[in-house]
């Protein structure tokens, strides 16, 4: 459990230093965030580049069918919040580190930064079956079923019992999938590759 609660935690920590509240990375593929994960993951010094969204907003959109929940990163920060607390009530959890906030609803996770009372998103972190990303991938796909929704990862590696696929897009985000016995466990949708 506490390697779990560690890898989320740099998870959480590499999303918030990409992202910036927005701000640009140019040497995003290059650099490794302060948490170990080198973006060059073959080492061969040459940097990849990014993938491309056939419509960013819907890459970037998570689904309930259960909830009917339909939202994006790319939403407005209190359109999105708003839904989530009409959906559930007040967060389950809310942490606050600087201007960075993570409220977690359900078994969905929201990080977002407060700019000029705005509220931007940064991240869905999210934990259960009962949503999907516009692909279709969910906990407890397998990690072939990501492979035929997303294609080859460009960032793939393993550490402990966890294997991590990572997508990053030159549209401003990326998508990473952490897996553990061939499914997935956890997938996060993050703004921040520009």
């Amino acid at each position: 459990m506490k390697k779990r609660f560690l890898i989320m935690m740099m998870t959480m920590v590499m999303g918030l230093s990409m992202v910036a509240c927005g701000k640009s990375n140019d040497d995003f593929y290059n650099s490794n965030c302060g948490c170990g994960v080198d973006y060059d993951c073959d080492d061969d010094g040459v940097v990849e580049t990014g993938l491309k969204a056939e419509d960013a907003h819907t890459e970037t959109t998570i689904d309930s069918d259960v909830f009917d929940i339909h939202i994006s990163v790319m939403d407005d920060g209190d359109t999105v919040l708003d839904r989530l607390t009409e959906e559930f009530g007040d967060p389950t959890n809310t942490e606050v580190n600087d201007n960075y906030h993570t409220d977690t609803f359900d078994d969905i996770s929201v990080t977002y930064c407060e700019e000029d009372g705005k509220k931007e998103l940064i991240e869905f972190k999210v934990m259960s079956d009962r949503y999907k990303t516009s692909k279709g991938i969910t906990i407890g796909s397998t990690v072939d079923d990501v492979n035929a929704a997303y294609g080859e990862a460009l960032c793939e590696y393993d550490e402990g019992d966890e294997h991590y696929m990572n997508y990053f897009y030159d549209d401003g985000f990326s998508i990473y999938f952490t897996c553990a016995n061939g499914e997935v466990i956890t997938y996060q949708i993050v703004m921040g590759r520009g």
